[in-house]
């Protein structure tokens, strides 16, 4: 049973039963109605705007009886409403989400709110342990961990420093006045704004885990990197009348990997990398598993019209935002560090060429696509999903740049150092590289921003039309192939992307595809297909008797196996699901062969992550899938030499 119980105080009925369905498998879920449910026990409320109205003083006294435990509630709100929303956030709520509600928000906020709050029910112990334990204890632990201790009374504004603050930066216990104005001082002029405006703001409106990051002055002249960690002390009334804190000199073990505690930005940052880690896979494989008949169908759609049909275009809208979603999906992946990789020899100007259809219907009429590639290039190292996600992540940025009308150059060439028609950066190795290269008619970009731009979640768009995971995305899976990447541009003056991968010695065998023309996408077999998902099952069935083939279905390996035995005939082909609620694909297809020694395998999945399948499970066809695609391997596998 889950640890941790979600109270739903939601006055709209049908947002109620979602977030009851869709929570109700990770956390216990109380239902409220009233005021009185607000005083059971439970870790984080979630509200909607008619139930802030109604109850909003009940929740602010349910939270000033839970502090200084952190007692999270969560706003759901429509956009109209935000603006009004706004100003409870950290005083009734402390976080919102815009309805309709995305699922992988929801989580990733519940997520984070949660290991907020033990994070402060963690604080909360130890500064209980501190007080409990005796003055002689209490300096022999700060002397020994070199902690330097500080008290600020907010009633007469006096300071107190230990001496061990004082000597970790070098002075004796009486060479430093103990003045709120001689710690302003010492701080870094380029930190001092920053940590008084934060300061005075956490002073203001509190909130759990207040740290500060920063640089203060040693007595030789240097700066050494200090943590201070504090909380306030109230009084009977509820009134601040204390801070204590801790200074941590961070100095000697700044680009660890690890800290006790981080800044509390930095600490909400990693938290939504980790939510996003965690829940890639599994929301990979169920989108995944959405986008087959999204694209499969409007596939299905365009075959059944013909091209001057208005529903033909319809349909290739569906099937262009099918693909477009499946590129989102890879890109959260690729940067989770959870899509499968599957490096073998390729063309880049071939992979471009092929690439470039699905690119135009992308970016629209308004900007022309112009493709410089030179043939007869060595090939280069590389997984060709992970090539055309650099295309488009950087065509879209182009896209984006670009007001109006306007025109995209992509380029490729054979480049080493000595060339001079393409920049050489500083951390480039020298060597002999592929470059790809594309370039835009848009703004630019200035100095500022150039140096931030792959970095995560950096974004200049504006709120909700950009994610910060285009660029870091494309740094990402450049680094992946052992590879750099380069931005030349200035405002007003377009700009040029230059991703350099590393060439591959003459002779490289370069594997290629069999390709079928769409007459030799018919066939005449026998196939059976089993799939859990209805609609992937019924897309896969549909187009295979398009094209032909006879096919028994199946939604488990169970009742296909009963089918197979009972079928009339011969089984040419086994289409399945790499992971099937009872039988995993591998040993349904162990068990075909003994029906059917000859029969052949498909194996499809939705899964990312390699461990989801097992060394002989080949060839696999990666959800989501073209029918195109689905075809191509069916004919290659029936066709191939055993």
């Amino acid at each position: 049973m889950p640890d941790d119980t979600i109270l739903l105080l939601l006055a709209n009925a049908a947002n109620r039963e979602l977030l009851r369905d869709w929570l109700g498998h990770h956390y216990q879920t109380i239902i409220a109605d009233s005021e009185a449910d607000l005083q059971r026990s439970f870790q984080l409320c979630i509200v909607d705007g008619p139930a802030l109205a109604t109850f909003e003083a009940a929740i602010q006294a349910r939270r000033a009886a839970a502090y200084p435990i952190f007692l999270p509630f969560l706003l759901v709100t429509t956009r109209g409403d935000v603006k009004y929303h706004t100003h409870h956030l950290w005083q009734t709520v402390d976080e919102l989400v815009i309805s309709p509600i995305q699922k992988v928000e929801l989580q990733a906020r519940i997520e984070i709110l949660l290991r907020a709050r033990r994070l402060a029910l963690e604080v909360s112990r130890l500064q209980q342990a501190m007080l409990s334990s005796t003055q002689t204890w209490l300096q022999l632990a700060v002397q020994s961990a070199q902690i330097g201790l500080w008290e600020w009374d907010l009633q007469t504004n006096r300071v107190f420093f230990s001496p061990e603050w004082k000597a970790q930066i070098g002075y004796a216990a009486d060479e430093l006045v103990d003045s709120l104005t001689v710690w302003e001082e010492l701080i870094h002029p380029d930190d001092r704004e920053r940590c008084l405006n934060l300061l005075y703001r956490y002073l203001h409106r509190p909130w759990p885990d207040f740290a500060l990051e920063f640089r203060l002055r040693h007595k030789n002249g240097s700066y050494r990197w200090i943590r201070s960690q504090a909380a306030l002390i109230y009084d009977q009334h509820g009134r601040p009348t204390h801070m204590l804190g801790a200074h941590f000199d961070l100095t000697e073990r700044k680009q660890m990997e690890e800290e006790q505690q981080q800044l509390a930005e930095q600490l909400f940052q990693s938290q939504k990398l980790e939510a996003i880690g965690a829940l890639t896979s599994g929301i990979a494989h169920d989108l995944n598993n959405l986008l087959v008949p999204i694209i499969g169908f409007a596939e299905m759609g365009m075959l059944e019209v013909t091209p001057d049909n208005p529903l033909y275009s319809d349909f290739d809208q569906i099937r262009a935002a099918g693909i477009r979603a499946t590129a989102l999906t890879r890109r959260i992946l690729t940067f989770s560090r959870q899509q499968r990789m599957e490096m073998k020899p390729i063309h880049i100007s071939r992979v471009i060429s092929d690439f470039v259809a699905i690119l135009r219907r992308i970016i629209g009429e308004r900007i022309d696509i112009q493709l410089q590639l030179a043939s007869d290039l060595p090939p280069v190292q590389a997984d060709v999903s992970q090539i055309e996600q650099i295309l488009l992540n950087l065509v879209i940025n182009a896209r984006d740049a670009i007001e109006g009308n306007g025109t995209i150059t992509i380029t490729t060439a054979f480049v080493s150092p000595e060339d001079t028609d393409f920049p050489w950066p500083a951390d480039v190795p020298p060597g002999d590289y592929i470059a790809l290269q594309i370039s835009d008619t848009g703004c630019g970009i200035d100095s500022a921003i150039r140096s931030r731009i792959f970095e995560p979640f950096f974004t200049t768009k504006p709120s909700g039309k950009g994610t910060g995971l285009g660029l870091a995305t494309v740094a990402a899976i450049v680094k992946q192939h052992h590879g750099y990447i380069d931005v030349q541009s200035l405002p007003g003056q377009g700009a040029t992307f230059t991703v350099y991968l590393p060439a591959l010695k003459d002779g490289a065998a370069v594997s290629e595809d069999v390709a079928f023309s769409k007459d030799q996408l018919f066939g005449h077999e026998t196939v059976l297909v089993v799939e859990d998902e209805p609609a992937v099952l019924h897309l896969i069935a549909s187009a295979l008797r398009l094209h032909g083939y006879q096919v028994i279905e199946a939604t488990d390996a169970q009742y296909g196996l009963g089918l197979a035995a009972s079928h009339q005939g011969t089984i040419d082909l086994l289409i399945t699901d790499v992971m099937l609620p009872t039988l995993n694909g591998d040993e349904l297809y162990r068990q075909l062969r003994g029906l059917y020694p000859q029969a052949r395998v498909l194996y499809i999945s939705a899964y990312v992550d390699s461990e989801h399948v097992g060394p002989d499970v080949t060839p696999i066809l990666a959800k989501p899938f073209t029918l195109q695609r689905l075809l191509q391997q069916v004919r290659a596998i029936l066709t191939a030499a055993v």
